[in-house]
């Protein structure tokens, strides 16, 4: 009998033949990344699955093998079933290679508890959080209605044009351009660790957000996490170097520590 006819006898109990192989669809790798927390499921591994340069690292991995003959193979399963969110995780390559070559030690089991420790943690953060998750990892081709302003100066319009009262003067554009205009000459990731301290300390409420800015405790950014290590006084200060230099804030420690991120002020402009 040829190989190939031999091949294709080979039913799992579900009844679906066995065929090549077929990637998970985009949903579920949006799913999977969005529920990651962008961290390698494996409890004791803090690798990030997209690193800081925007190059995915993350394996997706089969806790029940796609094909016979692979770690943890169900012939009762479906093809869909196999390529479905629940039967796969997202492991760093090291992790990945090791819990396929010793299947016998990490279990169905033990893959299937850190995938919900995984996903029931990070789906903790709550909505927000998971939504700019997502956001950052969505389809090019998913773009907004063509009709929506996409600049201050056309938002202005468009209000103008739906008779819309609103307080956004010249006065108001000007500054607002000016301090876009210092953002610019801020790097990729100092843009980015900027807007986490002003979450961070928009979340915190207090007295830490006033007409000019913001204020923060740099320990109060310790909870913050740069390719899955924490934020350090050398990075904070660096920042704030860099926004001193730029206009954009200050650290002041002459008297308690207050890293300083500012705002757009019309009454400057």
């Amino acid at each position: 009998m040829m190989a190939k006819d031999l091949m294709m006898k080979k039913i799992p109990k579900s009844g679906a033949p066995i065929t090549g192989r077929v990637s998970p669809s985009s949903a579920t790798l949006r799913q999977l990344y969005m529920l990651s927390g962008n961290l390698c499921a494996k409890p004791t591994c803090n690798t990030v699955l997209l690193n800081a340069n925007g190059t995915i690292v993350g394996e997706v991995c089969h806790i029940r093998a796609e094909k016979p003959g692979g770690a943890r193979y169900d012939a009762t399963m479906n093809e869909e079933e196999r390529r479905a969110p629940a039967n796969l995780i997202l492991l760093c390559n090291v992790c990945h290679k090791l819990v396929d070559t010793e299947h016998k030690k990490y279990t169905v089991n033990i893959l299937s508890r850190w995938k919900s420790e995984r996903e029931e943690k990070f789906e903790a953060v709550g909505d927000t959080l998971r939504q700019r998750y997502a956001e950052q990892i969505e389809d090019e081709a998913e773009t907004v209605d063509s009709s929506s302003p996409k600049s201050l100066k056309g938002l202005i319009k468009h209000l103008d044009d739906q008779n819309v009262v609103h307080l956004i003067d010249p006065a108001t554009y000007q500054e607002i351009t000016s301090y876009c205009g210092k953002l610019k000459h801020l790097s990729a990731p100092d843009r980015s660790l900027m807007r986490a301290i002003v979450e961070k300390s928009l979340s915190l409420g207090g007295r830490r957000e006033n007409d000019y800015g913001i204020s923060i405790h740099p320990n109060d950014l310790k909870t913050i996490k740069i390719d899955g290590k924490r934020l350090s006084e050398y990075r904070i200060n660096k920042l704030a170097g860099t926004l001193e230099g730029h206009g954009l804030g200050s650290l002041d420690c002459d008297s308690e520590p207050a890293l300083f991120v500012s705002a757009p002020d019309e009454s400057v402009a």
